[in-house]
């Protein structure tokens, strides 16, 4: 819960500054190349995580990777105060919290589509609408199978669970006929 409460200060903090210089996509944009590097390239998140590296060397490694990248200088310097506070492992969580404020302020919300089976992409579109009726904000769906639901659908979106499946139909006639 602290390391949740630490993330949102760095992302809060970014978007901050995002928001008053207008670039607060492109910093979304950034930080998520950047994680997709480390992910690809492990070998340099790692070596800018592990304390066995000296901090000086760690420095170089990140300015050279920013500058290689030609990274915007906040988020190179949001980078360089996670690097000094040994806060590195904090990146994922900062960047969910940091897209959930992009989302926030372009009128977006963001949630997972359970479903037994692969579903078209109009059928998907067509759930976003009602949801987005339902939410007032643009829904984007993030679609997940789910072999154990039967059949129907599930989605969440943030903390909202609307449960259409027959599992869960199920569930609730199972409950009617032992109330009775």
């Amino acid at each position: 819960m602290i390391s949740q409460s630490i993330a949102k200060r760095y992302a809060n903090a970014l978007f901050a500054v995002g928001v008053k210089d207008g670039k607060y996509m492109e910093y979304l944009d950034e930080l998520e190349g950047i994680l997709k590097l480390f992910l690809e390239e492990q070998r340099i998140g790692k070596a800018l995580m592990l304390p066995i590296i000296e901090m000086e060397k760690r420095r170089e490694i990140l300015t050279e990777l920013m500058r290689s990248l030609k990274t915007s200088s906040a988020v190179a310097n949001l980078f360089t105060m996670l690097l000094e506070k040994n806060r590195m492992s904090y990146l994922n969580m900062i960047k969910d919290i940091y897209r959930e404020l992009v989302d926030e302020k372009e009128g977006k919300v963001r949630g997972v589509l359970y479903t037994p089976y692969p579903v078209e992409d109009e059928l998907k579109g067509r759930i976003e609408e009602e949801l987005t009726k339902k939410f007032q904000k643009d829904v984007i769906l993030n679609q997940v199978e789910d072999r154990g639901l039967i059949g129907g659908i599930k989605v969440m979106i943030k903390g909202t669970i609307i449960d259409g499946s027959v599992k869960r139909q199920l569930e609730i006639l199972k409950e009617n006929i032992l109330k009775e």
